[in-house]
């Protein structure tokens, strides 16, 4: 069916963005870090001595460890390694060759001029509990060296936010109920509120990405460190159907045929979809236009409602099973 693509917000916010190629985090920045751990000098720490037996290096006290130091260990961490949990806090702690877990002492983003601090434990000691989630998907994404400023830099804008919520509110109600998030990434969702973290589903292929969520929310319902094609594949959501599916921030347009189509079947209600508008593409270079291309067109043909929102089109489209199931 065609729909006319009504225009909720084309605000645009002019933002400084960091530039790619030279403050994203890499396998270097691991390497480096790696190496500074042999040559420094950890302290024994006397505070959770007996319990938690750690050691630390901070600025202004290690020889050989700056502020900068600090700071990029806390994006190589945040970045590479994956969340534990330190009795009731979850963190994202970095196992090294060396038998130690790193971590840093931010919450939940990092603010580089705040840095002061980097801890480790042994690899082998366990903090308590270890009922967090697991974000190692095996996958290199190219969102991985981006995660730990993406929020900051690169996510949505605030007009862009509030008129997404909006939307999100106006099709599927103030109850999202069971909710579904596909290339969920930081978690939008759960920053704008609109959805319980007990009733949330993320999917996403990057474990940065996911590390990035899981330090805002800790306590989530599910998530799958994975492809939504691989998601299906291994059929780690069995049977379940959702209240709500979503696929945000331009999430959709890595989508194929094969995947809208699932997700549509595993939809009660609605299923929103946002792809990049012509023009727009994410940082990452990644993006197959081809595929987003096709993706979008689908998407404008089983639309029933489509609006643009600053750099993304959204498309409301009729799950599967809409009409089975009585509204929340």
């Amino acid at each position: 069916m065609s729909v006319v693509v009504s225009t909720i917000t084309l605000a645009w916010t002019s933002r400084a963005v960091r530039n790619v190629e030279t403050n994203m985090v890499t396998k270097a920045d691991l390497v480096w870090w790696l190496d500074k751990e042999a040559e420094l000098d950890w302290q024994f720490a006397t505070t959770y001595a007996e319990g938690a037996p750690h050691e630390y290096v901070v600025v202004g006290k290690t020889p050989g460890f700056s502020a900068k130091d600090a700071a990029r260990a806390a994006h190589v961490i945040r970045t590479y390694g994956e969340p534990m949990k330190f009795y009731k806090d979850t963190r994202i702690y970095l196992v090294t060759p060396m038998g130690w877990k790193h971590w840093d002492m931010q919450r939940g983003s990092i603010v580089d001029d705040s840095v002061t601090i980097i801890n480790r434990g042994r690899a082998d000691h366990v903090y308590g509990i270890q009922n967090m989630p697991r974000t190692v998907s095996g996958i290199d994404s190219a969102f991985d060296g981006l995660a730990t400023v993406w929020d900051r830099n690169f996510g949505m804008t605030a007009t862009e936010k509030s008129a997404i919520a909006d939307l999100i509110r106006a099709t599927f109600g103030v109850r999202l109920g069971r909710t579904l998030d596909v290339g969920c990434g930081t978690g939008l969702p759960l920053d704008l509120g609109v959805v319980e973290p007990v009733h949330y589903v993320g999917i996403d292929p990057s474990t940065a990405m996911l590390n990035a969520l899981v330090m805002k929310h800790p306590v989530i319902a599910g998530l799958h460190p994975a492809t939504y094609a691989e998601a299906e594949r291994s059929r780690v959501l069995c049977g379940t159907t959702f209240d709500t599916v979503l696929t945000l921030g331009g999430s959709a347009s890595y989508l194929s045929a094969a995947d809208i189509d699932q997700l549509r079947a595993r939809a009660k209600r609605d299923v929103l979809l946002m792809h990049f508008a012509a023009g727009e593409a994410p940082p990452t270079g990644d993006l197959d236009a081809d595929v987003a291309e096709e993706s979008l067109r689908i998407a404008t043909a089983e639309a029933r409602e489509q609006f643009q929102i600053g750099r993304f089109i959204a498309s409301v489209l009729p799950g599967v099973r809409t009409g089975e199931f009585r509204a929340l």
